[in-house]
C-alpha cells in the first residue's frame, strides 16, 4: 500500500481532492467523533468526519444518488438500491464480493467487514483501477495531506482469475468485503445544478431526551460481576452484588435518546477544545494565573507541564439537561479526575445485563470507555512501570485498577500503589518502589492541590537544608513534586487550571454565545442577581461549599465542607429538572482527546456530592445492530444456496 502522504493532519483540515472535485476532511484519528452533522445542499450527509460522510458526499456530487441511512458503513454492503436524488426513484446497485472473478471498477464504494474492536466497518471510493493496484479516496482511515487526487494506493492481485483488494495497514492487513457498484448510473455532468427531492431533503432531528425508568427486575444474574476481576472485584467489595439499591424494592436506570447523546458527544468535544484554549490563556499570563490561587512558586513548573506533557487519560464534565426547555449547559470541567469512570466504562453495562436491559434497543453510555482508555495510553507514549498512585479508599482504588487494567492491555508495566510506604528513598536520594524501580511515571487520584499543601506541611515539619535519606519516610509532594520536572503525571499539573473554577469566567467570556456555557463572573453582578446563582470555591470538590440562591435571594440549598477559605466565583443559575424526586447530573467523559461516555449522577438534594448514588445510562438506538464479516456473507450465501 502507498499514500500520497504522511503528516497527520488536526481536525476539519482538507486532505484532499477526489476525481470530480470532492474534498476529503481529516476526523485527526480514527477513535474520534464531533457528533457533528454535515448538511450539503440540504442533504444529511452524516457526522464530520466520518468515512460515510465522505462516500454520501461522493455519491451525491459525483452521481447524483443518494446513499440510504445506514446503521454502520460496513451495511452499505447490504444495499440493493438506492434513490436518485432528483427524483428519489430507486436506482440499482450491486455488492460486488472482493476475492471472485469479477474486477473491481472505478465509482464503486470500497466496503470493510466488521472487525473486533470495529464492528463499523469501513466505506471508501474506488477512484481508479489499474492491472495491479486500485486508489481510493476516503476519509477516517488515513490522516495526511493527499499530494494527488487520491488517498492511498492499495495491491490489487490477479491469480486463478480471482481479484483480490488487500488493504495493507501499520499494524495488519485488512481484507474488504467488496465493493458495490452503480452500473446505470454515469458520472454527473458537473456544469449542471444539484437538485434534491424534497422527500430526500434534510428534516430536523428528533428533540434530545432523558427520562429516569424504574422497574421490579424479574430475575437477574446472582454473580454479574467477575470477580477474578481485580477492578469489578474491588467495586463488589465496596457495594455488593445486589442489583437493587438497599431499602428499595425496584431498580432504576436513565435512558436518553440518540439526540442527547450527540449533544453530549458534540458539546463535550467544543467545551474541552474551549477549556484548553483558555487553559492556554491563563498560563501565558502572571495577572490571570493569580486568579487561580496557586502559589507563584508553582507556576514555571505548570507551564513547564504544559509545554512538556500534552498528553491526558480523562476529564469530566458536569452537564445538566432540561427535557422542557431543551437547554444543555456545563457546570464545571473536573478536568483532574477519574471518579465513577469505571462505572461509566464497565459496571453500568454489566447491570443492565443482568437486569435483563441487553436486548439490543439500548446500549451502554459508556460502551467505548475502555477501548478509548487503552488508545490514550498509547498516544501518551509512556516507556518504564507507570506507579498508580492512590488513597486507602476502596472507591479510588477500584477506579485505579480499572484504568491500570487498560494500560496492561496496551503493555505497559504498573503498579498499584496505596498510601506511599510502598516507596522509599534511595542512596541519591531518588524515590524508587520495594522493587527497586524508579518513579518515572504515575497515574494518581491525589489532587494536585493536596500535593501543594503537603508540600508545604513538609518543609514545616522538615526544615530548612533537608535532604532526603533512605530512613526517610516518602510523602506524596516527594513524588509527583520532586527535583525531577520531567516525572509523567496523569493528569499532568497543569490540569490545575481547566479543574479550577476560576477559569468559568474566562470560558464565559470568550464564548457567551455558545448554547451549553453559562455566565459566570468573579464579582456578584446585578445580572447574576436577576437570573439567580450559584456561588462556588474555586478549588473545591464534590459539590462542597456551593450555596444556590434564587432570583427572589432566598438561599435554595447549600452545602459544607473544607474548601471555605478559597476565592469563589459566581455562575448563572440553572435550575436541575426534577425526575422522580430525584436531580440528575451528567458525567461526560473525555479520554484522551475524545469525548467517548456518559454516567448519571443523581440526589434528591439539588447539589450532588460524594455520597450521590451512580445511576445506569441507557441510550436507545431501536433496531439492535449487527456485524458484518466475510463469515457472515459466506453463511448467507451457503443457505441461499442449499434453499435454490
Amino acid at each position: 500500500m502507498t499514500t500520497t502522504g504522511s503528516l497527520h493532519l488536526p481536525f476539519g483540515e482538507l486532505q484532499g481532492y477526489a476525481p470530480g472535485g470532492i474534498p476529503a476532511y481529516s476526523n485527526k484519528h480514527d477513535m474520534y467523533f464531533s457528533g457533528e452533522r454535515s448538511v450539503d445542499k440540504n442533504l444529511f450527509c452524516g457526522y464530520k468526519y466520518q468515512c460515510v460522510e465522505f462516500a454520501r458526499r461522493w455519491l451525491f456530487e459525483r452521481k447524483s444518488l443518494v446513499l440510504p441511512e445506514v446503521s454502520w458503513a460496513v451495511h452499505i454492503f447490504q444495499l440493493k438500491e438506492v434513490p436518485d436524488a432528483r427524483t428519489a426513484q430507486p436506482v440499482r446497485c450491486v455488492p460486488v464480493r472482493n476475492g471472485t472473478k469479477v474486477k473491481p471498477v472505478a465509482d464503486a464504494l470500497l466496503i470493510y467487514p466488521s472487525e473486533e474492536g470495529s464492528p463499523v466497518g469501513h466505506v471508501a471510493v474506488i477512484t481508479e483501477v489499474g492491472d495491479d493496484w486500485v486508489r481510493i479516496a476516503d476519509q477516517n482511515h488515513r490522516f495526511h495531506k493527499w499530494e494527488g487526487n487520491y488517498a492511498a494506493q492499495l495491491p490489487l492481485s490477479h491469480e486463478k482469475g480471482v481479484w483480490t483488494i488487500l488493504d495493507h495497514i501499520e499494524d495488519g492487513v485488512l481484507n474488504p468485503l467488496g465493493w458495490v457498484t452503480f452500473p446505470d448510473t454515469p458520472d454527473r455532468d458537473p456544469s449542471l445544478p444539484l437538485v434534491l427531492h424534497e422527500s430526500l431533503r434534510f428534516k430536523p432531528p428528533e428533540k434530545p431526551s432523558l427520562r429516569r425508568v424504574t422497574f421490579t427486575p424479574t430475575s437477574h444474574k446472582e454473580n454479574w460481576l467477575d470477580l477474578t476481576n481485580e477492578a469489578e472485584a474491588c467495586f463488589a467489595k465496596t457495594f455488593g452484588l445486589n442489583v437493587k439499591r438497599s431499602g428499595e424494592s425496584t431498580a432504576s436506570y436513565y435512558q436518553m435518546n440518540t439526540e442527547l447523546s450527540m449533544t453530549c458527544i458534540r458539546y463535550g468535544n467544543q467545551m474541552h477544545q474551549m477549556f484548553l484554549e483558555a487553559t492556554e490563556f491563563v498560563i501565558a499570563s502572571d495577572a490571570q494565573l493569580k486568579l487561580f490561587g496557586i502559589p507563584e512558586e508553582y507556576w514555571p513548573r505548570i507551564r513547564h507541564s504544559w509545554k512538556t506533557q500534552p498528553h491526558a487519560i480523562t476529564g469530566r464534565f458536569d452537564f445538566a439537561f432540561d427535557e422542557e426547555t431543551q437547554q444543555f449547559k456545563c457546570f464545571e470541567y473536573n478536568a483532574d479526575s477519574a471518579s465513577t469512570l469505571l462505572e461509566c466504562g464497565d459496571i453500568q453495562e454489566k447491570w443492565a445485563q443482568s437486569v435483563g436491559l441487553d436486548d439490543g434497543t439500548t446500549q451502554s453510555s459508556g460502551i467505548f470507555v475502555s477501548s478509548r482508555l487503552r488508545m490514550a495510553w498509547e498516544m501518551a507514549g509512556v516507556k518504564g512501570r507507570v506507579h498508580f498512585l492512590v488513597d486507602d479508599d476502596l472507591e479510588e482504588q477500584y477506579t485505579a485498577l480499572y484504568v491500570l487494567e487498560q494500560a496492561r492491555a496496551v503493555g505497559l508495566d504498573t503498579k498499584l500503589c496505596v498510601l506511599f510506604d510502598e516507596f522509599h528513598f534511595d542512596e541519591n536520594g531518588v524515590v524508587v518502589d520495594t522493587d527497586g524501580v524508579a518513579v518515572t511515571a504515575v497515574w494518581k487520584t491525589w489532587m494536585w492541590e493536596t500535593a501543594i499543601a503537603d508540600q508545604r506541611e513538609a518543609r514545616l515539619q522538615r526544615g530548612q537544608g533537608w535532604q532526603p535519606t533512605p530512613q526517610d519516610k516518602v510523602r506524596l509532594s516527594d513524588i509527583i513534586l520532586g527535583p525531577n520536572w520531567d516525572l509523567r503525571v496523569f493528569e499532568p499539573m497543569w490540569k490545575l487550571i481547566p479543574s479550577n473554577k476560576a477559569i468559568l469566567p474566562i470560558i464565559y467570556n470568550n464564548h457567551p454565545d455558545h448554547p451549553a456555557v453559562l455566565r459566570a463572573s468573579y464579582e456578584l453582578t446585578d445580572e447574576l442577581r436577576r437570573t439567580g446563582y450559584a456561588r462556588k470555591p474555586i478549588v473545591g470538590r464534590v459539590g462542597r461549599n456551593v450555596t444556590i440562591t434564587e432570583p427572589s435571594g432566598a438561599v435554595a440549598a447549600e452545602s459544607g465542607g473544607n474548601f471555605s477559605d478559597r476565592e469563589v466565583v459566581y455562575q448563572e443559575l440553572f435550575r436541575l429538572p426534577k425526575r422522580d424526586d430525584y436531580y440528575a447530573i451528567l458525567g461526560g467523559w473525555v479520554i484522551g482527546d475524545v469525548y467517548c461516555g456518559t454516567a448519571v449522577r443523581e440526589d434528591k438534594t439539588i447539589i450532588t456530592g460524594l455520597l450521590s448514588p451512580v445511576s445506569a445510562l441507557r441510550v436507545y438506538i431501536g433496531t439492535p445492530r449487527l456485524t458484518l464479516t466475510h463469515e457472515d456473507l459466506d453463511r448467507a450465501e451457503e443457505a441461499a444456496a442449499a434453499s435454490a
